[in-house]
């Protein structure tokens, strides 16, 4: 699986891991993005 197939999946699982941590308002899209390694715009492709 590349890096851009598994782009959502990163994304889900960065999700999950930071909300272990914080909650689901204080995690913002820009650092979400980070964690997953993945662009922004990936994100609000996948995240409409």
């Amino acid at each position: 699986m590349g890096r851009t197939s598994d782009a959502k999946e990163r994304l889900i699982q960065a999700a999950m891991d930071l909300f272990l941590t914080r909650s689901y308002t204080d995690v913002g899209v820009q650092e979400l993005c980070k964690a997953a390694a993945v662009k922004k715009g990936s994100f609000y492709h996948f995240f409409e």
